[in-house]
């Protein structure tokens, strides 16, 4: 099974105040985190790739380095149309398909681990699932993951909505436990940073 994972960093950060991918956590920008989570995957998973979508140069550039190592398995592409809500994002990651699934993860979420997505994956992709979410007590959060069969109802996406909502409506997905809160926890403000 291929696996497309879609690293969604083209926000505009407006609760937080200032572009806070670029904000600076232990001397690393918030960005790379993520990020670096996914290139655990990329080593660990043979069939996978990663999409980032950006708009922001330190982003775009960060991901190209790394194609040195993973070749064709890193894409860099744009949501010029971001202003509009996440869904536009959304649209730009899966242009082109061609995998079997896709996982969206977000670049605010700094703290989540490379186990709870591969797991995610594994859970999904064995089980036949049409999708599949990462959850906390019960409560729903990213990264979320979709079966190609899927990607029409994603496509009807508009403005600032994601697609968890199409999977919470549906009984053949599948729900991962994260191993503690802070993994599901997206930075929206700066006062809420801690040390990773």
């Amino acid at each position: 099974m291929k696996i497309r994972m879609i690293y969604l960093a083209a926000g505009n950060s407006r609760r937080f105040g200032s572009n806070k991918l670029y904000y600076e956590m232990k001397n690393k920008p918030m960005f790379q985190y993520g990020m670096d989570t996914l290139f655990q995957v990329l080593e660990r998973c043979e069939d996978t790739t990663l999409t980032v979508v950006t708009e922001y140069p330190a982003v775009g550039e960060y991901a190209r380095k790394q194609q040195n190592i993973w070749k064709d398995r890193i894409f860099v592409t744009g949501s010029p149309d971001r202003e509009k809500g996440i869904s536009y994002s959304i649209r730009a990651g899966i242009a082109n398909p061609d995998a079997d699934y896709y996982l969206f993860c977000v670049a605010d979420q700094p703290w989540i681990r490379a186990e709870t997505v591969l797991q995610l994956i594994y859970k999904t992709v064995e089980g036949g699932f049409a999708g599949g979410y990462v959850e906390w007590n019960g409560r729903s959060g990213n990264p979320a993951i979709f079966s190609k069969d899927l990607l029409p109802i994603l496509l009807t996406l508009e403005g600032d909505t994601g697609g968890k909502r199409i999977l919470l409506r549906r009984k053949d997905v599948c729900a991962v436990s994260a191993r503690e809160q802070k993994e599901l926890e997206d930075v929206d403000k700066s006062e809420r940073i801690n040390e990773i």
